[in-house]
């Protein structure tokens, strides 16, 4: 112990004497905190908006727009309109084309955003039976800088985002606001609402005649009453003459209007299924193809699977999302008839052909994956594609069985029952009031009424018995159309804002942010990294400079190898913690970087620095000049494959194997703790683990010392041999 006392006494002594000595010790504690501020200053924020904002990205829209009907769409107005109110980037707004794309050529833009001029007509082509894809050209300059081709990458995808909710916003809002009429039928009088009450009137009038008629029954029963009340009841059959023809002419007002909006509905109805039973056709069309290029397929197929696979494509977009109110997953999903039965069955079966049409696309994809990779033998898969149309089209063959023998004729029975009803309305408002007129002539005198039979009013009185019922079946129906659970959620749907209802299709859902372990920048999260390599750096530089054999052993008493190891280690350690509190104390008082708990964050770089310092002063001190070189490798791997910048998973593999044997992986984990927030003992065991290079350490400076002493002379007689090393 006393020797290591004598030999740290002695080199403070040197140190302390020599001026020269003073100034290289004061550089050696300030070079590596300015590599970890300056470093950590210069990563403070760049995918922050301030900076980004500064990256030129230009922007240019051909697209000639499209008319539907009276209403215009240009979806790429609707992109470079909501583009300028994004400023993660900074856009440019040309005029032409030619313009964005020479600006990336002579780099004054990092990347350009091209819009077709058939955009929005290749938009909606599926409308018109061919689907054609949108065509968006992105331009981008890579030679320019290399990480900038990776921020301006998400520009695709912002694109791809504006493009979307500006379709599906601009269709849904259209259809929305074409369905408001039939939701506000009741407001303008029709069928589900003032219609009702019309014909409800007219029931009420019926029945008033019916009771009048079992009176006249009555007195032809009371003859001897007849004579006394004859002239009140022909009063009473004038006041039932002028009531029914009222009736008649009102109802016949009223009738064509209500026949034309069942009808109206009806034609909805029909066109639905219309639309139904086209998707269904067009894959059948599709199958047909792919069965057709199957058949003739030869062994090996060349090629053949990616021509199915874009058959397919069609299909797919046949189906669609769910959110797609023209895809065909979208009408089988909200197209109920009321019949819960029915509706299962055809989901039922509609859900089989999908199974069987995404079982076909993953065989597919099978044949083209062994046609990239050079397979000869297909057979087997072609085969099994082959069952697999066979399926489909089984399956397909069911589905329409089902729309055709169920779903269609369910779906209008409630409008073909009104529509008929209504027919009979018709017919029973061409009855006039002459029989009427009849009984009240009659009934002038009292010998008129006696020569009418009574099987005559009981006639009349059944007929009018007949009209009432069926007046009654109109209403009953009318009202179970109206009082439909489909149909009520269906007149809601439609009263809603349809702008507000675009805005939440286009867009439904809303994610939140929940940041676990939140860093305020960018700067914070590489400071770990930056820190921990500074200090491996002041290590460094100190094993390059400050020598490790203790030469002068004159004053000291049967002096071991590991005393002079670890006397000589004192002046390292001590410089090294000061590099480590300057670096420390700057990262917080003039950086300015996010910490949890300071106090533990400088234990973690202190501990770090004791570990690296020993670690490297035992490379030097051992190996001389080897470990010198050494130490220098070790710190390139680390640099590059220690996880400091980017994912260890995203590294070559021989990265992630010596990933776990490197000391920075603990250091820095250690660290993070301090800045982002602890979880359980991670901190601890960090600490505890770089035990392990102590360890190390000791074992090469003590153990390894006297083997290489030969090798390490030889090296350095060589050294001055050369006349230029030092």
């Amino acid at each position: 112990m006393k020797n290591i006392i004598k030999i740290i006494a002695s080199d403070i002594k040197r140190i302390s004497t020599n001026v020269v000595a003073m100034v290289v010790i004061m550089g050696l504690t300030v070079i590596p905190c300015l590599y970890a501020w300056f470093n950590i200053l210069s990563n403070w924020d760049p995918y922050g908006e301030d900076a980004t904002s500064n990256l030129q990205v230009a922007v240019a829209s051909s697209d000639q727009g499209i008319m539907i009907g009276t209403y215009e769409i240009n979806v790429g107005d609707i992109i470079i309109k909501n583009l300028k109110e994004n400023k993660t980037i900074g856009w440019r707004f040309t005029d032409t084309s030619e313009e964005a794309v020479d600006g990336v050529y002579s780099g004054d833009y990092y990347a350009a955003i091209v819009i077709d001029e058939q955009f929005s007509s290749d938009m909606i082509s599926f409308l018109g039976g061919e689907i054609e894809n949108p065509k968006i050209t992105y331009y981008e300059n890579e030679k320019k800088n290399a990480i900038a081709p990776k921020i301006t990458g998400k520009v695709k995808t912002t694109i791809q985002r504006e493009v979307d909710e500006a379709f599906i916003s601009t269709i849904a809002e259209t259809i929305l606001k074409a369905g408001e009429y039939f939701a506000n039928l009741d407001e303008q009088g029709n069928i589900t609402g003032k219609g009702i009450s019309k014909l409800e009137q007219l029931d009420t009038d019926l029945k008033g005649v019916i009771v009048v008629l079992d009176s006249y029954i009555a007195l032809m029963d009371s003859t001897e009453q007849i004579s006394s009340a004859s002239k009140e009841v022909a009063n009473t059959a004038k006041s039932v003459t002028k009531l029914a023809g009222q009736m008649a002419q009102e109802a016949k007002t009223n009738a064509p209007a209500t026949k034309q909006k069942i009808q109206d509905a009806k034609n909805t109805t029909d066109e639905k299924v219309f639309a139904l039973n086209n998707k269904i056709d067009r894959i059948a069309e599709v199958l047909n193809d792919v069965n057709s290029i199957v058949a003739a397929m030869p062994v090996p197929t060349l090629g053949k699977g990616q021509e199915i696979k874009q058959k397919l494509d069609i299909i797919s977009a046949i189906w669609g999302e769910e959110t797609d109110p023209y895809s065909l997953n979208y009408l089988v999903n909200n197209f109920t008839t009321g019949n819960e039965d029915f509706d299962s069955r055809v989901k039922a079966t509609l859900a089989d052909l999908k199974f069987r049409n995404d079982t076909l696309r993953n065989d597919v994809q099978s044949l083209v994956d062994a046609e990239n990779q050079g397979h000869d033998d297909t057979l087997e898969l072609k085969n099994k594609i082959t069952n697999d149309v066979t399926d489909s089209q089984n399956a397909l063959a069911n589905a329409r069985a089902q729309y055709a023998n169920i779903l269609s004729p369910t779906t209008q029975y409630a409008m073909n029952n009104a529509s008929s009803s209504i027919a009979e309305v018709e017919k029973l408002l061409n009855y006039d009031a002459k029989s009427i007129d009849a009984v009240v002539s009659d009934l002038k005198n009292y010998s008129g009424i006696m020569s009418k039979s009574k099987s005559s009013l009981v006639k009349s009185r059944d007929e009018a018995v007949k009209m009432e019922q069926r007046l009654a079946n109109i209403i009953s129906d009318i009202k179970g159309l109206s009082n439909n659970e489909a149909y009520e959620k269906f007149k809601e749907l439609l009263r809603s804002d349809p702008q507000l209802l675009a805005e939440f299709v286009s867009s439904p859902v809303e994610i939140d942010d929940e940041y676990v372990y939140p860093v305020e920048n960018n700067g914070s999260m590489t400071a770990p990294f930056y820190i921990i390599l500074s200090i491996w750096v002041g290590a460094l530089i100190m094993s390059t400079i400050i020598k490790t054999t203790v030469k002068d052993t004159s004053n000291l008493t049967n002096v071991k190898n590991w005393q002079c190891f670890i006397g000589r280690f004192f002046v390292t350690m001590v410089i090294g913690q000061i590099q480590t509190l300057i670096t420390v104390l700057g990262a917080f008082l003039f950086v300015g970087i996010q910490c949890e708990n300071r106090l533990l964050f400088w234990a973690a770089c202190a501990w770090t620095s004791f570990v690296y310092s020993l670690l490297l002063y035992s490379f030097a001190y051992s190996f001389g000049n080897i470990g010198e070189a050494l130490s220098v490798i070790l710190m390139v791997i680390q640099v590059a494959g220690a996880g400091g910048t980017f994912p260890i998973e995203v590294l070559p593999k021989v990265f992630q194997v010596l990933y776990k044997f490197m000391p920075f992986n603990y250091s820095m984990n250690a660290v993070r703790e301090c800045i982002a927030g602890f979880y359980k003992d991670t901190y601890r065991d960090c600490m505890v683990t770089l035990l392990v290079y102590v360890a190390v350490a000791i074992f090469i400076g003590v153990v390894l010392y006297h083997p290489f002493e030969f090798v390490n002379r030889k090296i350095e007689i060589s050294k001055e041999k050369s006349g230029i090393l030092l």
